[in-house]
């Protein structure tokens, strides 16, 4: 979603993605995780890996998931500039999710794209909006 629908489709500089890399199914470790960036190798994107899923489950606290969820994995959040990174976590301005059948933040991909064209018209001259992938 966010390769076909936001890098792919919105050329803004201004534009930046952190993808959070967690385990959660089986075969998930550091090691593919590294090997996965290659599928968002786009100069706008950082990669980080998230062991322990703190950042997820942290999200999974934050946000209503769909069928009571505690973590927050294949969702993609979106936050203006304005958004302060402290000790406590800020809510995304949009969000879309792959975890089952929400249709408020299901999977909309033109949705997200859309939200992030939005924050990004609204910030600052030169700030940046950006997704998140936890």
């Amino acid at each position: 979603m966010v390769a076909g629908e936001v890098l792919g489709k919105i050329e803004s500089e201004n534009l930046s993605v952190h993808v959070v890399w967690t385990p959660v199914l089986g075969p998930d470790n550091r090691h593919e995780a590294t090997g996965a960036r290659a599928l968002l190798g786009d100069p706008r994107v950082k990669h980080y890996w998230d062991g322990e899923r703190s950042l997820g489950m942290s999200y999974g606290r934050l946000v209503k998931l769909p069928g009571n969820r505690e973590l927050a994995w294949d969702i993609y959040f979106a936050f203006s500039r304005e958004k302060e990174w402290t000790d406590r976590l800020p809510e995304p301005d949009a969000w879309a999710h792959q975890l089952g059948r929400d249709g408020r933040h299901l999977g909309d991909g033109a949705g997200l794209r859309a939200a992030v064209l939005e924050l990004l018209v609204t910030a600052p001259k030169g700030a940046e909006a950006g997704a998140a992938v936890p």
